[in-house]
């Protein structure tokens, strides 16, 4: 199979000097070189594919355990469970054998995702609006308890004094008895404002928990014309300060009495949604397993023809190097007729590119900057790959370029020219250093270590 694969190799190359009239030789140390790159391929392949295996069997038999579990804990329930339990395994292998059942599961999981995505927004923004509502008021309660903070006691002292206190003084005074729900009347309120305590009680004051009736007790003095702060503060300085606090609150008041119903209904949106999610991420469980048992289907086809692949892809990364993209892809169809006449199976739509790369591995050179055409990237498994140095021919600088950004800082630039470009070599095999030998000609210096490099024909001293 091999021997054919390279005979085919070597016609495709002697068409390719008639019609090009570029020589590309393939010699029996090709051949050795195929079978030393399919070999390692290979063995490299299977190890990771059994990686991937054994981890989604791990998976599977992590959500397998579990159930087992429960169906220990339901075999105790009594035998009535026994006579269904074949009933239910023929059911769950119909299940398990109808592809169709899990796609709808999917397709539902989709639709529960973006239900719950636009229900998320809509209590989002219906608590960004009760938010909103009570920031509203907030700013002049806040402005009116650092007015009361501002208070000392020589303010409540000229308050206190007062035997039969101005009406305006009264009133304000009246209407904190009924915030602090004492008797709306003078007595009440000197005893109160003899308390040490007093402008502490009305800055602490549970503003959320009052009773309604407080509120209507209120409203008799807050609504009069003269309950006005500027008004107030002409006769008082304290009461001023109380005055501007006392409406401050109950303006919190009606709107928080407003705002209330629709906290709850938010609350309660929130719990309905928290229940939703769980049950949407219970669902997306059981889809991640499925997924998984999908995964091992898949890997169970790719180990099936990893041979046929690897063998392509080996030689394709031997024999294709110099030549292009329909040449390349003739020595893939022979080779894939080949592996078809000697039963190796190979993956359905075989390519380079998905036999030889990671997830988003093409990606990252693209951004790295890899031309994004097909020859590019197949090129790019050949470097990677190959067991050879590749030698690259790049009038455009697009490999050169592509190199420099996947390597790094790590990279040694330097030119065939330069008189001590050996000595960087050797430096760099010394410490596993990558190196871009640029500029190379015919009557290159040193010429006579070359050979020895391109051969990896390298010992350790001492």
């Amino acid at each position: 199979m091999t021997v054919n694969i390279h005979k085919n190799a070597s016609i495709i190359i002697e068409k390719y000097l008639k019609e090009t009239k570029r020589h590309y030789y393939i010699t029996p140390k090709s051949y050795l070189q195929f079978i030393n790159t399919f070999s390692t391929m290979l063995r490299t392949a299977k190890e990771k594919m059994l990686t991937c295996y054994h981890s989604g069997l791990t998976k599977i038999l992590d959500g397998t355990s579990q159930i087992a579990d429960m169906q220990d804990e339901l075999l105790v329930l009594g035998p009535q469970i026994e006579s269904k339990s074949k009933e239910i395994e023929e059911l769950v292998a119909k299940l398990h054998k109808d592809a169709l059942v899990v796609e709808q599961v999917r397709t539902l999981v989709k639709k529960d995702e973006e239900i719950m995505a636009t229900e998320t927004k809509i209590v989002e923004g219906y608590a960004k609006q009760v938010t909103e509502e009570l920031n509203t008021v907030l700013p002049s309660l806040e402005k009116a308890l650092s007015a009361l903070d501002a208070l000392d006691k020589n303010h409540i002292a000229e308050v206190r004094v007062y035997t039969h206190p101005p009406p305006l003084v009264l009133t304000v005074m009246n209407a904190v008895c009924i915030l602090l729900q004492k008797k709306p009347n003078w007595a009440t309120a000197k005893l109160l404002l003899s308390d040490p305590g007093f402008l502490k009680k009305l800055i602490t004051i549970d503003k959320d928990n009052l009773p309604e009736k407080v509120f209507l007790q209120l409203k008799k003095y807050v609504r009069s014309p003269d309950f006005n702060p500027v008004k107030v503060g002409l006769v008082s300085v304290a009461c001023c300060s109380i005055c501007q606090w006392i409406l401050a609150l109950d303006h919190y008041h009606i709107v928080k009495k407003f705002v209330d119903p629709k906290q709850a209904k938010v609350v309660e949106a929130e719990e309905l949604l928290n229940r939703a999610l769980s049950k949407l991420d219970e669902k997306q469980r059981c889809l991640a397993l499925e997924r998984w048992k999908e995964s091992v289907d898949n890997l169970d086809q790719r180990l099936q023809g990893i041979v046929g692949d690897v063998l392509i892809s080996a030689a394709s990364i031997v024999y294709s190097g110099m030549l292009s993209a329909g040449y390349r892809q003739q020595l893939v169809n022979d080779s894939l007729k080949l592996c078809s006449d000697n039963n190796i199976l190979v993956s359905p739509n075989y390519s380079l590119v998905n036999c030889m790369t990671e997830k988003n591995e093409v990606r990252r050179w693209q951004n790295a900057g890899l031309p994004h055409d097909q020859y590019s990237t197949e090129n790019a498994i050949l470097i990677k790959h190959g067991q050879r140095w590749p030698l690259l021919i790049d009038p455009e600088s697009q490999a050169y370029k592509w190199i420099c950004q996947m390597e790094g800082t790590k990279l040694k630039l330097i030119n065939a020219t330069d008189a001590n470009y050996l000595k960087i070599i050797e430096y760099s095999l010394q410490f596993g250093e990558s190196v871009l030998l640029q500029y190379l000609h015919y009557n290159i210096g040193g010429f006579e270590v070359i050979p020895y490099l391109l051969l990896k024909d390298i010992c350790l001293k001492n």
